[in-house]
């Protein structure tokens, strides 16, 4: 018995040992988990925001089909100049009412080259315009406002923010049912801020 008894207690003693060490590294791994993800969480990098001062200036066509409440611009093409695009196109659509002399616009459109590109809306028709010079055509029509960048891809991926833009172009004709295409100028303006 006391053979058993000397054998059994520094074994149960050790196991003890062996077990309160083991309760230890475990609690110790699970510390040094913590820390580390905590450490990891507290480094996310946050992206960088580039502020870009944007010039474009573009020449084309403006296709339009005219009815009785109003004009619509079936597509603007055209060719030009931007920062980041470098030599690049412009193509949309949009359309205005024909109540006056000055009447709200909208539309969408894209610019496109170098392999970047960016999406564009008229977001504000209360003060984006199509304004014509006389009362009857033909006549000259200029329009300005703001649309908003809604998306890019390649060195514009991550853009936001909203340009404003100046246009040009003149029409023949007024008359419901009738289509022309004329040619068009336009120049677009703003600071833009891309994630990178």
């Amino acid at each position: 018995m006391r053979t058993f008894k000397s054998i059994t207690v520094p074994l149960l003693v050790s196991a003890l040992a062996v077990s309160a060490v083991g309760v230890a590294s475990s609690a110790g791994a699970t510390a040094l988990q913590h820390a580390t993800t905590g450490s990891l969480a507290s480094h996310v990098v946050k992206p960088k925001i580039v502020k870009v001062v944007f010039k474009g200036t573009y020449h084309g066509t403006i296709a339009m089909l005219w009815s009785s409440t109003g004009v619509k611009a079936t597509a603007v093409t055209g060719t030009g100049t931007a920062t980041y695009l470098g030599k690049s196109s412009l193509s949309g659509s949009g359309s205005s009412s024909a109540a006056s002399t000055c009447d709200p616009l909208s539309g969408k459109g894209f610019l496109v080259g170098s392999g970047s590109k960016l999406m564009l809306t008229i977001i504000k028709p209360t003060s984006s315009q199509a304004c014509a010079a006389g009362q009857s055509a033909p006549t000259s029509v200029s329009v300005k406002g703001v649309a908003k960048v809604t998306g890019g891809v390649g060195k514009y991926k991550g853009v936001s923010g909203t340009l404003k833009f100046t246009g040009s172009f003149a029409i023949k004709s007024t008359t419901a049912g009738s289509s022309e295409s004329d040619a068009f100028s336009a120049t677009l303006t703003g600071v833009l801020s891309i994630k990178k």
